[in-house]
């Protein structure tokens, strides 16, 4: 992977961090609210955390995946590897949840809702390297 790839691959990270902590702050000052309705803290926290690291694995592969289609320069190739790696990613997603959400320590929502953070990874990029970033 270059190291501009790398690079924004690690302010996306911030930008998908910065959303589940901003989630789990939340999650914690409503707790008694999310309990009344049958979610303990604990397993919310927990899945919100399994979600983002399940989120930095997506990015990492797809930047990887990316790079390497792109590096072929052959359109054809490009499309089936990138189709075929998409695939593979979101099976892999699904099994995981399934494996780690049937425990009663994970809420699998909350790692549902945690793993959504690579739309807000990549929305909050910009705002990150701008206020973190300036060359």
């Amino acid at each position: 992977m270059s190291s501009h790839l790398k690079h924004l691959v690690l302010e996306m990270s911030i930008g998908m961090f910065a959303y589940v902590l901003i989630l789990g702050v939340f999650a914690a000052i409503f707790h008694n609210g999310l309990e009344q309705i049958g979610f303990a803290l604990g397993p919310v926290l927990l899945g919100l955390f399994l979600g983002f690291a399940a989120d930095v694995v997506m990015l990492v592969h797809m930047a990887g995946v990316t790079q390497k289609a792109a590096d072929s320069q052959d359109e054809v190739y490009a499309n089936k590897t990138t189709v075929i790696q998409s695939a593979i990613r979101r099976v892999v997603f699904v099994i995981v949840l399934f494996v780690l959400g049937s425990r009663p320590q994970i809420d699998a929502v909350a790692m549902i809702i945690g793993a959504l953070g690579l739309k807000a990874g990549a929305l909050l990029q910009p705002v990150v390297h701008r206020t973190f970033f300036r060359e």
